[in-house]
């Protein structure tokens, strides 16, 4: 097993076991602070499992670097701070030596990787870029509206019927069911659930094609508790993006039934977050594009 994929799972199980759930967070209050995702040193947002894992730490600013990044700024690391992994991937050529068949021999293959971060509050004497050294301003949102957006703006949107005793989505006819709003005990946690049934929607075979929803095998246990993991960690990315929360009634027994799973299966959970994030940006194609031109100045 990878060592980079222990480390990581490692962290998360660290997490699990102080009651805190690396996917599930107050994103209502984070997107009003304007802090709802972890930065690098160069102000990039972090993606897949490590934004799930340094967005869970309570740090109030989510901007993390290395001992490296920390001295290049003119501070360095606080003497004895816990530092925080962060997966990559290398890609690496194969030679004679490390290539199976003789055809392989040339070919790149990706290799998971990991290097240590810090938060910023660890740090001393570290000048930030301008951009990241500005507090956080309030931001103004509307979760609701945004997530209703965001429902409205996904491409090939399967249609969604209420009206069911329970959520699901249903391949066969490429549609989600719901139970009616009054159901929920919040809009909140009705879009938290629709998210998750959009999020598998995204492995139709029209969409992402994910073999578990397109191909799914019925009597792999393993195959359908992978793909409802995908789908949380989706729902979670979503419900980040608008600031609503997603949090769970019975949170102990579901972080101990996730703690046993990847306690036998490391990989399992960066797995995941890889599809998880896939399928999220599939989902918030259309927000992406109108952000950026915002962000160009581009006409609409």
């Amino acid at each position: 097993m990878s060592k980079a994929y222990e480390a990581i799972t490692q962290q998360i199980l660290e997490l699990m076991e102080q009651g805190t759930s690396p996917w599930h967070r107050p994103w209502k209050t984070l997107r009003a602070q304007g802090r709802n995702r972890a930065l690098n040193a160069q102000g990039r947002a972090y993606r897949g499992i490590n934004a799930f894992i340094l967005t869970s730490l309570p740090f109030e600013v989510p901007i993390y670097l290395t001992y490296r990044q920390a001295a290049a700024m003119g501070g360095n690391v606080r003497k004895g701070s816990k530092g925080f992994p962060v997966l990559f991937w290398k890609l690496l050529e194969l030679t004679e030596e490390t290539a199976r068949e003789a055809d392989d021999v040339g070919m790149k293959i990706p290799m998971a990787r990991f290097y240590t971060v810090f938060n910023v509050a660890q740090t001393e004497g570290v000048t930030l870029p301008e951009a990241l050294a500005s507090p956080a301003e309030t931001v103004a949102f509307n979760g609701i509206e945004d997530a209703e957006r965001l429902v409205a703006g996904m491409p090939q949107c399967p249609s969604v019927e209420h009206g069911y005793t329970k959520a699901f989505y249903r391949p066969s006819e490429d549609f989600i069911g719901m139970p009616s709003i009054p159901a929920f005990d919040s809009l909140e946690e009705y879009y938290s659930t629709l998210f998750h049934e959009l999020v598998h929607s995204t492995g139709h075979v029209s969409r992402l094609n994910r073999k578990e929803v397109s191909a799914p095998d019925y009597t792999d246990a393993h195959a359908y508790s992978r793909e409802e993991l995908v789908a949380e960690l989706g729902s979670a990315l979503l419900c980040a993006q608008v600031g609503i929360d997603n949090v769970r009634e019975n949170q102990a027994a579901y972080l101990r039934s996730w703690h046993e799973r990847l306690q036998k299966d490391p990989a399992i959970l960066v797995m995941a977050a890889a599809k998880a994030q896939k399928a999220a940006d599939y989902i918030l194609v259309a927000e992406m594009a109108s952000a950026s031109k915002e962000e160009t100045g581009e006409a609409a």
